[in-house]
C-alpha cells in the first residue's frame, strides 16, 4: 500500500470511530481514563522491569540483526508509519477537521487531548534522549547495548533511548482509545502501537528497553 493510501486508511480507521463515539456521548458524560495515575509503587515496578530487560537487550538485537524476509521488512515499514509525525498529523488533523465540521464539543476535546498527549510524549522523549545519550544498535560497534553518553546526546547525533516512535504511538493509542471508549478500538490501537515498537526493533533502530 502506498504511503498516501496508508494515511487515508489510517484516517478512516481512527478518526471516524472516534467522531461517531464522541457525537453519541451526552454532554454530561464523564469519561474515565483507561490508565490510572501512577504511584511510586508503579514506578518502582516499572524501573525493576526495565532494569531486568537490559539483560536481554543485546541478545534480542542480535536476533533482529539476522537476515529477515521481504514480508517482514514491508510489515515493519507499515507499522513504523503509526509512530511517525506525518501519520500522527493525519489523524490529529482529521480529528480537528471533524470537530469543525460536526461542531461537536467532545470531538474537539478528543482532538486537543490527543494532540497534547503526543506533544507531551515527544517533549519528554527528546529530553530523555539527550540526558541518557544511548547509541542505537546499528551504531554500537560491539552491540552490547551499553554505550551511553550521559547529558551529552550521542556522537552519532541520533540517541536511542527512549523510542520516539513508540512513545508517540502509545500516546496516540491511549488518547484515541479513551475517546472511542470501546474494547475493540483499544485492542486495535494498542496492537498498532506494539507493532510500531516491533518495527523499530526489526529495523535495528532501537534496543528492546528503548
Amino acid at each position: 500500500m502506498h504511503h498516501r493510501q496508508w494515511q487515508t486508511a489510517l484516517l478512516l480507521f481512527l478518526v471516524v470511530p472516534a467522531t461517531i463515539q464522541a457525537q453519541a456521548a451526552p454532554d454530561h458524560a464523564q469519561r474515565t481514563d483507561s490508565i490510572p495515575n501512577a504511584g511510586w509503587r508503579h514506578l518502582a515496578v516499572g524501573a525493576a522491569v526495565l532494569a531486568a530487560t537490559f539483560l536481554v537487550d543485546a541478545p534480542i538485537a542480535n536476533v533482529f540483526e539476522s537476515p529477515h524476509s521481504a514480508a517482514a521488512a514491508s510489515a515493519a515499514n507499515t507499522f513504523d508509519k503509526f509512530g511517525e509525525m506525518t501519520g500522527i498529523g493525519v489523524v490529529v488533523g482529521g480529528l480537528g477537521i471533524a470537530s469543525m465540521v460536526t461542531r461537536n464539543h467532545h470531538v474537539l476535546l478528543a482532538t486537543i487531548r490527543t494532540a497534547a498527549s503526543v506533544a507531551l510524549a515527544t517533549g519528554v522523549t527528546q529530553v530523555l534522549k539527550y540526558v541518557v545519550g544511548r547509541e542505537r544498535p546499528y551504531v554500537d560497534p560491539d552491540r552490547d547495548a551499553l554505550d551511553f553518553h550521559l547529558f551529552k546526546g550521542t556522537p552519532s547525533g541520533t540517541p536511542s533511548f527512549p523510542s520516539g516512535h513508540s512513545s508517540t504511538a502509545f500516546a496516540l493509542a491511549t488518547s484515541l482509545g479513551d475517546a472511542i471508549d470501546k474494547d475493540w478500538a483499544r485492542v486495535a490501537l494498542f496492537g498498532l502501537a506494539a507493532g510500531t515498537g516491533w518495527a523499530r526493533l526489526q529495523q535495528q533502530q532501537h534496543w528492546v528497553t528503548d
